[in-house]
């Protein structure tokens, strides 16, 4: 599933400790948009705390290292 830009900005700062108050302040949003985007998400992932979303967003989300890892099978 995709997260469309406002979703992922609030499940970022959401990650990084910020309350919903928070997020809303950050955001200049209502706090009920807030809970309500949570809300949302939460049941479009089938899960029912926020941590489980925290979990299962984090686990689509793809990363990428910054640097690449040396190839220890690389013979000088």
């Amino acid at each position: 599933m995709n997260l469309t830009p406002r979703e992922r900005t609030i499940m970022t700062l959401l990650a990084e400790g910020y309350t919903d108050a928070a997020i809303a302040a950050e955001l200049d949003l209502s706090v009920r948009t807030i809970a309500y985007t949570l809300s949302s998400l939460m049941e479009r992932y089938g899960v029912s705390t926020r941590f489980q979303l925290g979990l299962r967003v984090g686990a689509e989300t793809p990363t990428h290292p910054d640097t690449e890892e040396p190839d220890l099978n690389e013979s000088d």
